[in-house]
């Protein structure tokens, strides 16, 4: 991705293309190819740096000691991860980043742009980074709708309203595989299988691959 596309990514909005090379080598900038199942950052780590997706996807998951996986997010093109902990150095990661696919990131050391100086590069991807970051607040806070229901009927259907009211239609395109959406909802893969077809023959909704249609319950 040359300079020019890197003006259109949201944490560089705004900037004057003569100031983005200043910006990069300030924030040390560095760019990585990466290949499908490759671990990008690990559980563990300290002083990470803060990573922009060129290309490809990366999944954010976390593995506990018993080896039971949860899919806590996912960056595509544009999209940011490990942002916090890259301004909490001392804190060690509690998750891994993975490639989903092949692709591209550039790491940052975000803590240059808190280093005092009026360069306009630097309160301008300040205020990007702010609004960047309160969507992300925001989607850590929906998350939470799915995912303190006790059933997995009860995630499924929190999660999929969620999805509908954000698309503004009652079809839409998961984000995720099987695999992928019973980790996002931290259940069994084979239990969300069966809730999803029972949810079909109960007529709420139809579901073809990563596909859904729901039906509002007036509708039933």
């Amino acid at each position: 991705m040359e300079n020019a596309a890197l003006l259109a990514l949201p944490l560089f909005a705004g900037l004057p293309p003569a100031e983005l090379p200043r910006a990069l080598a300030a924030l040390d900038a560095r760019r990585r190819t990466f290949v499908k199942g490759e671990v990008l950052l690990e559980a563990g780590q300290h002083a990470v740096p803060m990573g922009v997706v060129l290309a490809g996807r990366v999944l954010v998951e976390h593995l506990d000691l018993w080896g039971n996986r949860t899919l806590l997010g996912r960056a595509a093109e544009g999209e940011l991860f490990a942002e916090t902990y890259a301004f909490l150095p001392a804190q060690p990661m509690l998750v891994s980043v993975v490639a989903a696919d092949s692709g591209e990131v550039l790491f940052l050391d975000p803590a240059k742009l808190t280093t005092p100086g009026c360069e306009p590069w630097r309160w301008q991807m300040l205020q990007n980074l702010l609004q960047i970051l309160a969507g992300k607040n925001l989607n850590l806070a929906r998350r939470s709708l799915y995912t303190a229901p006790k059933t997995i009927r009860e995630r499924v259907t929190a999660y999929f309203s969620t999805l509908a009211v954000q698309k503004g239609s009652l079809t839409f395109e998961l984000p995720f595989d099987r695999q992928q959406l019973a980790d996002h909802l931290g259940v069994d893969r084979s239990a969300l299988s069966s809730t999803l077809s029972a949810m079909q023959r109960d007529g709420l909704l139809t579901i073809d691959r990563r596909r859904v249609s729901l039906q509002k319950a007036e509708e039933l």
